[in-house]
């Protein structure tokens, strides 16, 4: 409640602009032809990385009839590979608003879809104060534990996309969303997953963050997430082990997490702290030979292109105090590798992994497989066809 009083000003701002811009957006609908069927795309505004870019990519370079726009701010380190491919919008400025307002399509990877204020928008909309156009949630990665505020009607779209087979049937089962909202069509990211790149000599451990309560600054310092990960990248036989095999370990924590990075030291020039601005994460997946992650899902990424995957949790109760509720995947009867809650018995599992030439075993492949029915470059695909119809193409 504190928390919602505190934007409070925020929801008066956007809701005077909907008022102020709603009939300027609806003439500029009826006479500029930048504003006629219009398919907004964006990510959280700051980025160009994960499931809106590769849609909008696609659209640009297989769809080109599409009236498509990227939302994205000037600043960001995506801005250039953005505007290389079509129009853009500034994130946050008037026309964005008026985009947003004018769109038959809005698309984007988080709540509320290509909106100027995600969270703003997501309350508004839980009102009863809506966009015209159509929600496309494409989602920002697999659904695997509870999330309250994305079951319907909390959360109002028109598309879900989903991106495996069991996550598919548990949303249908559990979040209460109408006929046919949610799909599956595979994450768009993944078309360029399966396309890749050769693997190198890198080890990327990728931990996710704990919710936005968990402690921050100074007192990040005391934390169980800092002791533990500084403890492995100062681990001497995980040293050891880069340097007999030549390898590189990439540290690259949540974006949420990513200020706190510059407090983590590396002890060797084989261990890189990846900043986001410098590293995408996609590029890092496709040449990993090894992810070690704690609970991110992005694992399902390293899964897709059958990456061997270590989970390392030593801190489950905070997790789960902080952060997200277990839903219906569980890391140990349907991971796609083991689940450690030690550093030595990490390090035992990177070693057993090296020794096997860093292949996935079959246990965790045949897990894989009854995950994903189908493993394709055709996930942007199989969404714009139902996306066409939606938008009343035959």
């Amino acid at each position: 409640m504190r928390n919602k009083l505190k934007r409070l000003p925020v929801y008066l701002k956007n809701v005077f602009l909907l008022i102020v811009l709603w009939p300027v957006a609806a003439l500029l609908r009826r006479t500029n032809e930048a504003y006629r069927h219009l398919w907004l795309v964006m990510e959280r505004g700051f980025d160009a990385r994960d499931n809106a870019y590769w849609f909008f990519r696609y659209l640009r370079e297989r769809q080109p009839q599409i009236n498509a726009c990227y939302v994205i701010d000037t600043a960001s380190p995506d801005f250039g590979k953005v505007s290389q491919l079509g129009r853009t919008v500034a994130w946050k400025s008037i026309r964005h608003y008026l985009t947003y307002l004018a769109a038959d399509m809005l698309i984007g990877t988080h709540v509320q879809p290509a909106s100027p204020d995600l969270m703003a928008y997501y309350h508004l909309r839980q009102v009863g104060i809506r966009p015209r156009g159509k929600q496309i949630f494409l989602q920002h990665g697999i659904i695997m534990a509870e999330m309250k505020w994305m079951r319907y009607p909390a959360m109002k779209v028109d598309f879900f996309a989903s991106g495996g087979k069991l996550e598919y049937d548990y949303l249908v089962s559990e979040f209460g969303f109408p006929e046919g909202v949610v799909q599956y069509t595979g994450l768009c990211r993944f078309d360029n997953l399966v396309r890749g790149c050769d693997p190198s000599d890198e080890i990327l451990v990728m931990p996710t963050w704990r919710g936005s309560d968990y402690p921050q600054g100074e007192r990040f310092y005391e934390t169980a997430f800092y002791r533990r990960f500084q403890s492995l990248l100062e681990n001497p036989r995980l040293l050891d082990l880069l340097e007999e095999r030549d390898l590189k370990l990439i540290f690259y924590p949540h974006i949420e997490l990513q200020k706190e990075l510059d407090k983590f030291k590396s002890p060797s020039k084989r261990i890189v702290l990846a900043d986001w601005r410098d590293y995408d994460v996609q590029t890092l997946l496709m040449r990993c030979s090894l992810l070690i992650t704690d609970y991110s899902s992005v694992f399902f990424d390293a899964g897709y292109l059958e990456k061997p995957v270590i989970y390392y949790q030593f801190d489950m109760e905070d997790f789960r105090k902080y952060h997200y509720q277990e839903g219906y995947f569980s890391y140990v009867k349907h991971g796609f590798g083991p689940v450690v809650t030690t550093e030595e018995a990490l390090i035992n599992a990177v070693m057993e992994c090296a020794g096997n030439d860093f292949r996935m075993q079959k246990d965790y492949l045949d897990r894989l497989e009854a995950f994903y029915s189908v493993r394709d470059e055709m996930n942007c695909e199989r969404t714009y066809q139902i996306l066409h119809r939606m938008n009343g193409g035959g």
